[in-house]
Protein backbone atom coordinates (compact mmCIF):
# COMPACT_ATOMS: atom_id res chain seq x y z
CA UNK A 1 0.00 0.00 0.00
CA UNK A 2 1.36 3.22 -1.13
CA UNK A 3 2.47 5.52 2.03
CA UNK A 4 -0.19 8.38 1.17
CA UNK A 5 -3.11 5.87 0.70
CA UNK A 6 -1.77 3.97 4.22
CA UNK A 7 -1.85 7.79 6.22
CA UNK A 8 -5.13 8.73 5.39
CA UNK A 9 -6.42 5.09 6.13
CA UNK A 10 -4.28 5.36 9.81
CA UNK A 11 -6.53 8.60 9.78
CA UNK A 12 -9.54 7.65 9.20
CA UNK A 13 -9.24 4.80 11.72
CA UNK A 14 -7.89 7.25 14.20
CA UNK A 15 -10.80 8.97 13.88
CA UNK A 16 -13.05 6.44 13.86
CA UNK A 17 -11.85 5.52 17.38
CA UNK A 18 -11.35 8.77 18.92
CA UNK A 19 -14.80 10.30 18.05
CA UNK A 20 -17.09 7.83 19.74
CA UNK A 21 -14.85 8.49 22.87
CA UNK A 22 -15.92 12.42 22.77
CA UNK A 23 -19.46 11.84 24.83
CA UNK A 24 -22.68 14.41 24.64
CA UNK A 25 -21.76 16.32 27.31
CA UNK A 26 -18.48 17.32 25.78
CA UNK A 27 -16.17 15.40 28.10
CA UNK A 28 -13.37 13.16 26.55
CA UNK A 29 -13.89 10.05 27.89
CA UNK A 30 -10.75 8.11 26.25
CA UNK A 31 -9.38 5.97 29.37
CA UNK A 32 -5.83 6.92 28.85
CA UNK A 33 -4.64 4.57 31.40
CA UNK A 34 -6.26 1.58 29.90
CA UNK A 35 -4.12 2.94 26.53
CA UNK A 36 -0.70 3.30 28.30
CA UNK A 37 -1.39 -0.33 29.69
CA UNK A 38 -2.40 -1.66 25.98
CA UNK A 39 0.97 -0.01 24.45
CA UNK A 40 3.82 -0.13 26.76
CA UNK A 41 5.99 -1.42 24.69
CA UNK A 42 5.19 1.34 22.08
CA UNK A 43 5.99 4.04 24.76
CA UNK A 44 9.02 2.85 25.83
CA UNK A 45 12.55 3.51 24.57
CA UNK A 46 14.06 1.49 21.77
CA UNK A 47 17.37 0.25 22.74
CA UNK A 48 20.17 1.50 20.48
CA UNK A 49 20.72 -1.11 17.75
CA UNK A 50 16.71 -2.30 18.29
CA UNK A 51 15.45 0.01 15.40
CA UNK A 52 14.20 -1.71 12.24
CA UNK A 53 17.26 -1.34 9.09
CA UNK A 54 13.99 -1.21 6.39
CA UNK A 55 13.70 1.97 5.36
CA UNK A 56 9.55 1.52 4.74
CA UNK A 57 9.39 1.36 8.45
CA UNK A 58 10.05 5.47 9.03
CA UNK A 59 7.68 7.77 8.75
CA UNK A 60 6.41 9.10 5.53
CA UNK A 61 6.34 12.79 5.05
CA UNK A 62 2.76 13.13 5.36
CA UNK A 63 3.12 11.63 8.72
CA UNK A 64 5.75 13.59 10.14
CA UNK A 65 3.94 16.49 9.16
CA UNK A 66 0.90 15.28 11.30
CA UNK A 67 3.33 14.97 14.44
CA UNK A 68 4.82 18.17 13.83
CA UNK A 69 1.47 20.01 13.13
CA UNK A 70 0.26 18.38 16.76
CA UNK A 71 3.52 19.08 18.35
CA UNK A 72 3.06 22.50 17.81
CA UNK A 73 -0.40 22.76 19.04
CA UNK A 74 0.67 23.49 22.25
CA UNK A 75 0.27 26.17 24.78
CA UNK A 76 3.69 28.19 25.39
CA UNK A 77 4.89 30.90 28.12
CA UNK A 78 2.88 34.07 26.28
CA UNK A 79 3.29 32.06 23.08
CA UNK A 80 6.54 32.44 22.63
CA UNK A 81 6.80 28.94 20.54
CA UNK A 82 10.77 28.91 21.10
CA UNK A 83 10.96 25.15 19.89
CA UNK A 84 11.68 24.55 15.57
CA UNK A 85 12.17 21.16 14.33
CA UNK A 86 14.65 20.13 11.73
CA UNK A 87 13.85 16.60 9.88
CA UNK A 88 16.75 14.26 9.10
CA UNK A 89 16.36 11.63 7.04
CA UNK A 90 19.56 10.39 5.49
CA UNK A 91 20.90 7.89 7.10
CA UNK A 92 24.36 9.58 7.24
CA UNK A 93 23.35 12.51 8.54
CA UNK A 94 21.50 10.70 11.18
CA UNK A 95 24.42 9.22 12.23
CA UNK A 96 26.44 12.17 12.17
CA UNK A 97 24.26 13.76 14.30
CA UNK A 98 23.63 11.46 17.04
CA UNK A 99 27.45 9.70 17.24
CA UNK A 100 27.03 5.58 16.49
CA UNK A 101 30.67 5.43 18.32
CA UNK A 102 29.58 6.38 21.69
CA UNK A 103 25.69 4.77 20.68
CA UNK A 104 26.06 2.37 18.11
CA UNK A 105 23.04 1.75 16.21
CA UNK A 106 21.68 4.88 17.85
CA UNK A 107 19.85 5.83 14.27
CA UNK A 108 19.20 2.95 11.10
CA UNK A 109 18.08 3.59 7.49
CA UNK A 110 14.24 3.00 8.96
CA UNK A 111 14.96 5.95 11.25
CA UNK A 112 14.49 9.75 11.00
CA UNK A 113 15.80 12.28 13.68
CA UNK A 114 14.68 15.28 14.53
CA UNK A 115 17.24 18.58 15.60
CA UNK A 116 15.02 19.73 18.49
CA UNK A 117 15.94 23.42 18.58
CA UNK A 118 15.52 26.71 20.96
CA UNK A 119 15.23 30.17 20.65
CA UNK A 120 15.84 32.40 23.96
CA UNK A 121 17.73 29.63 25.21
CA UNK A 122 21.20 31.04 24.02
CA UNK A 123 23.15 33.68 25.95
CA UNK A 124 23.75 36.99 24.27
CA UNK A 125 27.01 36.23 23.23
CA UNK A 126 25.91 33.83 21.15
CA UNK A 127 22.51 35.06 20.07
CA UNK A 128 22.38 37.16 17.04
CA UNK A 129 19.45 38.96 17.64
CA UNK A 130 19.61 41.56 20.58
CA UNK A 131 17.35 40.63 23.12
CA UNK A 132 14.70 43.73 24.35
CA UNK A 133 12.98 42.60 27.29
CA UNK A 134 10.59 45.19 26.23
CA UNK A 135 8.93 43.67 23.98
CA UNK A 136 9.41 40.44 25.67
CA UNK A 137 12.11 38.63 23.89
CA UNK A 138 14.52 37.57 26.38
CA UNK A 139 16.71 34.91 27.75
CA UNK A 140 14.79 32.26 29.81
CA UNK A 141 14.74 28.76 31.42
CA UNK A 142 10.81 29.08 29.61
CA UNK A 143 12.24 28.14 26.37
CA UNK A 144 13.10 24.75 27.59
CA UNK A 145 9.69 23.93 29.05
CA UNK A 146 7.67 25.20 26.34
CA UNK A 147 10.30 22.95 24.11
CA UNK A 148 9.68 20.27 26.24
CA UNK A 149 5.68 20.64 26.09
CA UNK A 150 5.93 20.47 22.33
CA UNK A 151 8.21 17.30 22.25
CA UNK A 152 5.47 15.59 25.01
CA UNK A 153 2.87 16.20 22.02
CA UNK A 154 5.59 15.29 19.55
CA UNK A 155 5.67 12.33 21.34
CA UNK A 156 2.20 11.39 21.60
CA UNK A 157 1.31 11.72 17.79
CA UNK A 158 4.33 9.62 17.13
CA UNK A 159 2.94 6.91 19.22
CA UNK A 160 -0.60 7.07 17.78
CA UNK A 161 1.06 6.18 14.29
CA UNK A 162 2.95 3.12 15.80
CA UNK A 163 6.00 4.60 16.26
CA UNK A 164 8.43 4.65 19.00
CA UNK A 165 11.19 7.12 19.85
CA UNK A 166 14.40 7.73 21.72
CA UNK A 167 15.57 10.83 22.79
CA UNK A 168 19.24 12.24 23.11
CA UNK A 169 20.14 15.45 25.55
CA UNK A 170 23.57 15.46 23.47
CA UNK A 171 24.81 14.62 20.54
CA UNK A 172 28.31 12.92 20.07
CA UNK A 173 28.66 13.00 15.77
CA UNK A 174 30.93 13.92 13.56
CA UNK A 175 28.53 16.72 11.85
CA UNK A 176 27.40 18.14 14.97
CA UNK A 177 30.05 19.26 17.43
CA UNK A 178 30.75 21.40 20.18
CA UNK A 179 31.75 25.18 18.91
CA UNK A 180 33.99 24.99 21.91
CA UNK A 181 36.17 21.61 22.02
CA UNK A 182 37.06 22.04 25.76
CA UNK A 183 32.80 21.89 26.67
CA UNK A 184 32.03 18.13 26.60
CA UNK A 185 29.00 17.05 25.00
CA UNK A 186 28.15 20.79 23.75
CA UNK A 187 27.27 22.05 27.28
CA UNK A 188 29.13 25.14 28.56
CA UNK A 189 27.75 27.31 31.03
CA UNK A 190 24.52 26.51 32.93
CA UNK A 191 24.03 23.56 30.74
CA UNK A 192 23.15 25.71 27.59
CA UNK A 193 23.74 23.63 24.81
CA UNK A 194 26.05 24.83 22.31
CA UNK A 195 26.69 22.79 18.92
CA UNK A 196 27.36 23.93 15.79
CA UNK A 197 24.26 23.35 13.50
CA UNK A 198 24.91 25.53 10.96
CA UNK A 199 25.15 22.69 8.35
CA UNK A 200 21.20 22.48 8.78
CA UNK A 201 20.33 26.15 9.39
CA UNK A 202 22.96 27.99 7.12
CA UNK A 203 21.42 29.90 4.12
CA UNK A 204 17.59 28.05 4.56
CA UNK A 205 16.31 31.07 6.06
CA UNK A 206 14.32 29.30 8.77
CA UNK A 207 12.17 31.74 10.73
CA UNK A 208 10.80 30.52 14.13
CA UNK A 209 7.18 32.70 14.75
CA UNK A 210 5.67 34.02 18.01
CA UNK A 211 1.58 32.96 19.02
CA UNK A 212 1.21 37.11 18.71
CA UNK A 213 1.26 39.92 18.05
CA UNK A 214 -1.25 40.13 15.01
CA UNK A 215 0.62 39.33 12.83
CA UNK A 216 3.01 37.18 14.47
CA UNK A 217 6.08 38.46 15.33
CA UNK A 218 9.22 36.20 13.64
CA UNK A 219 12.94 35.99 14.10
CA UNK A 220 15.34 34.07 11.96
CA UNK A 221 16.37 30.50 13.52
CA UNK A 222 19.67 31.14 12.23
CA UNK A 223 21.86 32.74 14.56
CA UNK A 224 19.26 32.30 17.14
CA UNK A 225 17.66 29.07 17.70
CA UNK A 226 20.18 26.07 19.35
CA UNK A 227 19.88 22.64 19.39
CA UNK A 228 18.92 21.11 22.67
CA UNK A 229 18.42 17.66 21.81
CA UNK A 230 17.39 15.48 18.97
CA UNK A 231 14.71 12.09 19.10
CA UNK A 232 15.21 8.95 16.78
CA UNK A 233 11.91 7.89 15.74
CA UNK A 234 10.70 4.61 13.63
CA UNK A 235 10.14 1.20 14.70
CA UNK A 236 11.77 -1.42 16.17
CA UNK A 237 13.47 -4.56 14.38
CA UNK A 238 10.28 -6.89 14.27
CA UNK A 239 13.00 -9.63 14.35
CA UNK A 240 13.61 -8.33 17.29
CA UNK A 241 11.84 -9.85 20.88
CA UNK A 242 9.24 -6.63 21.10
CA UNK A 243 10.07 -6.76 24.97
CA UNK A 244 13.84 -6.90 24.72
CA UNK A 245 13.73 -4.20 21.62
CA UNK A 246 12.64 -1.33 24.39
CA UNK A 247 13.81 -0.29 27.89
CA UNK A 248 12.65 -1.32 30.73
CA UNK A 249 13.18 1.77 33.38
CA UNK A 250 10.35 1.65 35.56
CA UNK A 251 7.72 4.47 35.41
CA UNK A 252 7.81 6.03 39.18
CA UNK A 253 4.80 7.85 40.40
CA UNK A 254 6.31 10.46 41.11
CA UNK A 255 3.07 13.15 42.21
CA UNK A 256 0.96 14.12 44.97
CA UNK A 257 -2.30 15.74 45.88
CA UNK A 258 -1.64 18.35 48.59
CA UNK A 259 -3.57 18.32 51.62
CA UNK A 260 -2.54 20.53 54.80
CA UNK A 261 -4.19 17.89 57.01
CA UNK A 262 -2.64 14.93 55.55
CA UNK A 263 0.34 13.55 57.83
CA UNK A 264 3.68 12.90 56.71
CA UNK A 265 3.84 10.08 54.20
CA UNK A 266 5.72 7.11 55.74
CA UNK A 267 9.80 7.47 54.71
CA UNK A 268 10.49 6.19 50.93
CA UNK A 269 12.58 3.22 50.58
CA UNK A 270 16.27 3.48 50.92
CA UNK A 271 17.78 3.68 47.53
CA UNK A 272 19.50 0.37 46.16
CA UNK A 273 22.41 -0.72 46.61
CA UNK A 274 25.74 1.36 44.16
CA UNK A 275 26.32 -1.71 42.78
CA UNK A 276 22.70 -2.69 41.79
CA UNK A 277 22.49 0.42 40.27
CA UNK A 278 25.50 0.91 38.44
CA UNK A 279 25.61 2.33 34.97
CA UNK A 280 27.45 4.66 32.99
CA UNK A 281 26.77 8.13 34.40
CA UNK A 282 27.41 10.27 30.71
CA UNK A 283 24.90 7.85 29.04
CA UNK A 284 22.35 7.57 31.59
CA UNK A 285 22.38 11.63 31.72
CA UNK A 286 22.03 12.28 28.15
CA UNK A 287 19.78 9.57 26.03
CA UNK A 288 16.43 8.69 27.73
Amino acid sequence: MRKPVRFFLLMAISFAMLLPAWSQNGKFTLDLDQWAAANKTLMRTVNNGSWSQNPADAPSDEELAYMLRFACETQTAVNWNEYFFIVVRDPVEQEGIIGHKTWPGATSPGTVTILILADQAADPANHTTPYNAQSLYMQTTMSYFDTGMACGYLNFAAHTLGYSTHYFASASGSTITPKDPSVTYGFGAYNTPNWDISKFVQGKNYMRAWGFPNPPAKFPVEGNSIMIAAVVIGKPDPTVDAVSAVTDHARPQNWAIWDPQTPASPQAEAPAPAAEAEEDATSAASEY
